[in-house]
């Protein structure tokens, strides 16, 4: 579609080297703590989960269209929405990737495309089935009415005007016309709330997806926060926190393995932590319980993505390779558990520093971890298992 007026192409690809580092010693091998994802638990926490993932190194293309309906139509021009989510959405995954993936998208802004069924018939106030989501799609596809190019990500966007699309779901299938011709590895079908809500942060939420990371927060209507506060934008996506946790970094390619210290054994080791919010360096430790879980500690600071986070230091969570989305796969614990929290939600002051609490045991897992100095360039750590 190169050379077409309404073509617009949003790259952002920022570079970024990652030092080399001294290990503590004794150091257990790195392929000790990539605990493999269990096939069986859908988007499962673990290293090499298979569901036709969209590419999280490199370049994650996408093909954008916009529609209105006949009940909910466009008053504002499909420029503007575009210019809702980009570059700025882009520029957030160079920054939180270190520059490992670029988000390309080439968005038709040539006109909103009528959809076939109006904004109301679709259903969304009920929740969405598979097939209603498949449909709403292809409809999309349909009213769109050209060949797109086969993409790892399609983006149908909507009118703001369109209450009754209400909210913002990926589609985890492969994405098809009614005739089977294949357009992307998945769907990502904006509504209502990244407008009213979350704004641009709800394409990365949903790209994650894309990308088969799990949701963090909880499915069965607690508190959003319940398993880990505003720390990462798979769980609240508008919490002071939001950049991704070291363990999906890792996952995804953005962290080298000469950047994870593992300890799986019984003795006592120290390691040097630098920023997660800021590129080179130690960036987690990560202490094997077993062959499915894992806690991992990393330092938190009120930069970059993090800029307006209440609280910061080494911050520690679990990870379940065996606890489905929307379950609890990661679950941040609480080094101040008699604090009433801070920006709203009882976890945001979870971290370790010797500014409060700078020692924490997990007693069950016989582990404990002690912050031994502090620098504003990182953080020496103590790791003690037994």
């Amino acid at each position: 579609m190169r050379g077409l007026a309404w073509c617009t192409t949003i790259t952002a690809w920022i570079t970024a080297a990652a030092p080399a580092k001294a290990h503590p010693s004794p150091r257990a091998d790195i392929a000790t703590c990539k605990l493999a994802a269990n096939s069986n638990v859908y988007l499962s926490a673990g290293f090499g989960y298979e569901l036709n993932c969209a590419p999280s190194t490199g370049t994650l293309n996408a093909f954008m269209i916009f529609v209105d309906f006949d009940d909910q139509q466009a008053i504002e021009t499909p420029q503007s929405l575009h210019d809702f989510f980009l570059p700025a959405a882009a520029e957030w995954y160079a920054t939180s990737s270190y520059g490992a993936l670029a988000l390309n998208v080439t968005a038709d802004t040539s006109r909103f495309y009528r959809m076939p069924a109006t904004a109301a018939s679709y259903g969304w106030a009920r929740g969405l089935s598979y097939e209603t989501h498949q449909k709403y799609i292809q409809d999309a596809l349909d009213a769109y009415g050209k060949t797109i190019a086969p993409t790892d990500v399609l983006y149908v966007v909507p009118t703001a005007n369109a209450a009754a699309i209400s909210f913002s779901p990926t589609f985890m299938g492969d994405v098809t016309t009614r005739s089977g011709v294949y357009v992307a590895k998945k769907s990502v079908t904006f509504g209502l709330d990244a407008y009213k809500t979350w704004k641009y942060l709800v394409l990365n939420h949903e790209t994650g997806h894309t990308m088969c990371l799990p949701d963090y927060y909880p499915f069965n209507g607690s508190a959003t926060g319940l398993f880990i506060g505003g720390w990462d934008l798979m769980g609240l996506i508008s919490g002071p926190s939001p950049d991704y946790f070291a363990w999906d970094k890792w996952r995804l390619g953005w962290l080298a393995d000469a950047q994870i210290d593992c300890v799986a054994e019984a003795g006592s080791t120290r390691h040097s932590l630098t920023p997660l919010e800021t590129a080179g360096g130690s960036k987690a430790v990560v202490i094997k319980h077993n062959s499915t879980d894992v806690l991992v500690a990393e330092l938190r600071t009120a930069t970059g993505l993090d800029s307006a986070s209440c609280s910061t230091g080494v911050l520690l969570y679990t990870v379940s390779t065996t606890t489905a989305t929307g379950e609890g796969p990661v679950r941040v614990l609480d080094a101040t558990p008699t604090s009433s929290g801070c920006a709203g939600d009882k976890l945001n002051d979870a971290p370790l520093s010797l500014k409060g609490t700078s020692s924490y045991t997990v007693s069950e897992w016989g582990v404990k971890v002690t912050v031994l100095s502090e620098t504003a360039d990182g953080v020496e750590i103590q790791v003690e298992v037994s």
